[in-house]
């Protein structure tokens, strides 16, 4: 026990003799950084494109005497490298302009690289007068490069064991089409040389923290983009109501706009010029659709004003490129798309305003929003169009990113968002109102249908010397048309048959007030010319513009039948007309004077009533039914006879009702 207790305490001793001994890490802020170095600073710069050496390069190109280490470039003037030349003495320059500076490479085993903040608009790399990169193209290409990421391009091919200079030359040429207002060269700082794994790792660093300014477009886009397609469906479902249709496509001609933004940003695609034109068309897209939105739901129709305005909208993507011909200058070419736009947002700021002061709920709802997001577009714009002639140097000066942790969102998304929000409450709202409304109109309608089933003659209603049967098909789940069918104790007969002008609701309740007044007037025995006398009278001032056709016939038991007509259908007996006078329908003239015509029947003969609706059918080609289909199916039983007619393409309310007579003296066939 006391031998092991040594060897521990032995043990211990020792360790703690060689931790006094180890010296902590030592880090040399001096010798231990990475060969990363910065190249802000002052750059000599000289206009204009240099002239050509005999020296051919490598490429086939001749070379350029300002990109050569042995060229004396101490009488060119210094320019800072992180801002453009048109703030340092060349405002409004374009066209081609130099820079020169040296790097200090030290010894060592590895490639050196290059790393250049964005340039404005394309330019090439020169190490030592060999060309060793580019971005952009260069005349007589006219599509400046709008590659806002940083570059690297290679210093060194290889380690040295000697440090040496080694000469940068970058011929940038700027666009005159931009010149007025976006300066040429380097824009900001951030240029660094160095070893290139560790370059790389800073250029995937900034590019990254670049693309997290427009993750807001990005969300937004897919955003606006998946509700507009749900929008879109919706409209699919109810194609009658147009207005989902317009916000559809006001949310995707933002939501590809927005895409069109982050790509051009963040790839440089699409090129300027199809950028331009498509981010005209997605403008122009977005003030039609909500045009025609806000015509929709505040019911204010677009008279001739209205359609100039869309005219306008038309064109005015074109006008965003005039431009690029060299028809106008920019801020002229972004002036007139402008100009284009304006009437028709103007339009719809009045229409918000108009239907909000005379109590619109849903202006009042759209007025605030509105104005904000499509008054931002416009202010925006015009800060865009002064930036770009001159009159102002701040781009953009009303986006100012919001704070919003842990990102940023521009002034104009969080708009489009508060803009977006009071669309959908708007909508479900809208959608409510409109599903309260079917519901409640879809039970009135099963009120008037379960009214007409009870209107309809039971079996109280037959006469044992007639086989009556009826086949009635409503154009819409309530019809206009009636009959009825009443028996009296002498075993004869009345049936009435007519149509109420117009269907739904309204014919329907039409319909029971002709039938309790055909009721009370055949119960007092009336004929017919008396009965349609009475019910014309008691129509007059509740057709509300309408009439309303009516034959009414009295059947004997011994087979007499009087008829008497108020521009209805004549009857047919054995499949030939009847041939009855017309006189007018009911309601329309108060005191009209009805005849009868009076046939004798015999045993079988088959007598046929119907509405137009059989005649009338009609084909998607046009094609109607007509009166010679209409007599050769009068033969049928009822049934078939509407049947037949709504195959062929019904668009009126159906009635068909058959009558046999059997005679007084035997009973009754079946039918």
């Amino acid at each position: 026990m006391r031998i092991g207790s040594a060897v521990r305490w032995l043990a211990a001793l020792i360790l703690t003799v060689c931790a006094s001994l180890l010296a902590a890490q030592s880090f040399d802020l001096d010798r231990d950084r990475e060969p990363v170095i910065s190249l802000d600073g002052m750059w000599r710069f000289h206009p204009g494109d240099s002239p050509k050496v005999p020296e051919v390069q490598s490429n086939g190109q001749a070379a350029k005497l300002w990109a050569q280490p042995g060229f004396d470039d101490t009488n060119w003037p210094l320019l800072r490298s992180d801002d453009s030349w048109s703030d340092q003495g060349y405002p409004n320059m374009s066209g081609y302009g130099w820079y020169r500076f040296t790097v200090h490479v030290p010894p060592g085993p590895q490639p050196k690289s290059l790393m250049l903040a964005p340039i404005i608009t394309s330019f090439e790399v020169y190490v030592d007068g060999r060309l060793v990169g580019r971005s952009g193209d260069m005349p007589p290409h006219v599509i400046p490069n709008t590659r806002m990421h940083p570059q690297v391009f290679p210093l060194t091919l290889a380690g040295s064991s000697t440090s040496r200079d080694v000469l940068v030359a970058i011929r940038v040429w700027h666009s005159p089409m931009w010149a007025n207002y976006v300066g040429g060269g380097p824009y900001r700082g951030g240029h660094l040389a160095g070893d290139s794994s560790i370059l790389e790792i800073e250029q995937h660093h900034q590019a990254v923290t670049r693309n997290s300014h427009f993750i807001d477009y990005y969300s937004y886009s897919i955003a606006s983009g998946i509700i507009g397609i749900a929008i879109l469906c919706l409209f699919l479902f109810r194609p009658a109501e147009r207005e989902y249709l317009w916000f559809a496509l006001m949310l995707l001609a933002q939501s590809m706009d927005s895409v069109l933004y982050v790509s051009k940003e963040i790839y440089a695609f699409p090129p300027v010029p199809i950028y331009d034109l498509s981010d005209g068309i997605c403008a122009a897209l977005n003030f039609f659709a909500a045009f025609c939105f806000f015509s929709k739901v505040l019911r204010y129709h677009a008279r001739r004003i209205g359609r100039v305005c869309l005219g306008f909208v038309v064109i005015s993507p074109f006008a965003a490129i005039l431009y690029w011909p060299g028809w106008a200058s920019p801020a002229t070419s972004a002036t007139i798309q402008l100009i284009f736009l304006l009437p028709a947002a103007m339009w719809i700021f009045f229409v918000l305003g108009k239907r909000a002061l005379a109590g619109n709920l849903d202006a009042r709802l759209l007025l605030f929003p509105t104005l904000l997001d499509l008054g931002f577009f416009v202010a925006d714009n015009v800060a865009i169009v002064l930036n770009q002639a001159g009159l102002t140097r701040l781009p953009r000066i009303l986006e100012r990113p919001l704070p919003l942790p842990p990102f940023t969102m521009q002034t104009g998304v969080f708009l489009h968002i508060f803009f977006l929000l009071a669309m959908l409450v708007f909508l479900i709202r809208r959608f409510a109102l409109a599903r309260q409304q079917e519901e409640k109109i879809s039970l009135e309608r099963e009120a008037g249908r379960q009214i007409q089933l009870i209107l309809l003659p039971d079996r109280l209603d037959q006469s044992k010397y007639f086989t009556v049967e009826c086949a009635y098909c409503p154009a819409e789940q309530v019809g206009g048309d009636f009959f009825q069918q009443m028996a009296d104790d002498d075993g004869g007969m009345t049936i009435v048959i007519g149509d109420v002008s117009g269907k739904g609701l309204a014919a329907a309740t039409m319909v029971s007030l002709l039938v309790g007044a055909i009721r009370a007037e055949a119960s007092h025995g009336a004929n017919p010319a008396t009965l349609l006398a009475s019910l014309n009278e008691r129509m007059m001032g509740r057709s509300r513009g309408g009439f309303t056709t009516c034959l009414a016939a009295r059947f004997s038991a011994s087979g007499v039948m009087t008829v008497a007509n108020a521009g209805h259908l004549p009857p047919y007996i054995n499949g030939m007309e009847l041939e009855i006078p017309g006189a007018l329908p009911l309601g329309i003239v108060g005191g009209t004077e009805y005849e009868t015509t009076t046939v004798q029947l015999t045993a079988g003969d088959y007598i046929t009533f119907m509405t137009d609706g059989v005649p009338e059918a009609q084909t998607k080609a046009g094609e109607l039914y007509g009166f010679e289909r209409t007599r050769l199916v009068s033969t049928q039983p009822a049934d078939r006879i509407a049947h037949a007619a709504c195959s062929f393409g019904q668009s009126d309310d159906i009635t068909a009702v058959t009558a046999v007579y059997s005679g007084a003296a035997v009973p009754a066939p079946a039918v």
